[in-house]
């Protein structure tokens, strides 16, 4: 099985912020190849996206852990 990477998509739709996750085969993503995996999330199709921005996630999920301020990054 190939390497998983995942990352964090953040995008503005019609003034509304959004995030999406997702997983490649390439330990790269391009704003374009994001962008357009923004447009497929989107209802509208003549929803206006901007500030297409891509973050890597480079750590594994961990199910154990829950959201909090008070913990520390891992890695």
């Amino acid at each position: 099985m190939a390497d998983q990477y995942r990352f964090l998509i953040s995008f503005i739709v019609d003034n509304q912020p959004q995030t999406i996750e997702t997983y490649t085969d390439s330990d790269t993503l391009s704003e374009d190849d994001a962008e357009k995996l923004a447009r497929q999330s989107v209802e509208k199709s003549d929803a206006k996206i901007t500030n297409v921005r891509v973050t890597g996630i480079y750590h594994p999920k961990n199910p154990k852990v829950y959201p909090g301020h008070y913990q520390q990054p891992e890695g």
